[in-house]
């Protein structure tokens, strides 16, 4: 279940943005609020402004997010053997600096697994060069601590996949193209953990 998703630089956004469904102390409309683990969350959420505020590009955002894990695996590699042309996000194109950087889209979510609450954080940076980090951690309701699952770093070279068995980093750190999430090569890899969360979305 979704509690956050934060964006930036995607479209009509500049800055930071992030919809919560946290849900508040305000005791109206409790039949609207389901606990889940440690967290009180709203079933629903209403975005509302002004015409071209900008709200169609929120919902925009998390699509693009939901498409993108789904289907990178289907990106770089093979031209020939792939129907489908990768998919860069248009960012804030009235600002010089905005034009020329990359977008990041970032979700926390909640799920049940084996009679435990974990909370999953997962997000990504990505560019017209394809992605430029990537990150997932959990936590489970006992140690609200996050620890890494895995982390990559273009500009840094990094690859962290400590959080994945070795069979299966080995299988990934193969595949990987760098228009391509882990998160989407693993779930086609069938490497457990991903494909739990690939579902997620």
């Amino acid at each position: 279940m979704l509690i956050q998703f934060t964006f930036k630089n995607f479209r009509s956004f500049r800055d930071e943005v992030t919809l919560d469904l946290s849900a508040t102390s305000i005791k109206e409309h409790e039949d609207r609020v389901v606990e889940f683990g440690n967290e009180k969350l709203l079933t629903a959420a209403a975005i509302f402004g002004a015409n071209a505020s900008g709200k169609s590009n929120v919902q925009e955002a998390f699509k693009y997010m939901n498409d993108y894990v789904i289907n990178s695996f289907l990106y770089g590699g093979d031209i020939s053997y792939n129907d489908r042309e990768f998919n860069a996000p248009t960012p804030f194109l009235f600002d010089e600096v905005s034009r020329n950087r990359e977008s990041m889209f970032e979700v926390f979510f909640i799920q049940k697994e084996s009679n435990k609450v974990v909370t999953y954080q997962y997000g990504f940076c990505i560019d017209s060069k394809g992605i430029s980090e990537e990150w997932l951690s959990k936590s489970y309701k006992t140690s609200p601590e996050f620890k890494t699952i895995f982390y990559r770093n273009r500009e840094e070279n990094e690859l962290d996949l400590s959080g994945i068995s070795e069979k299966d980093r080995n299988n990934i750190e193969t595949a990987l193209e760098p228009e391509t999430l882990i998160v989407s090569l693993g779930a086609k890899l069938k490497v457990g953990i991903l494909k739990k969360l690939e579902i997620g979305f």
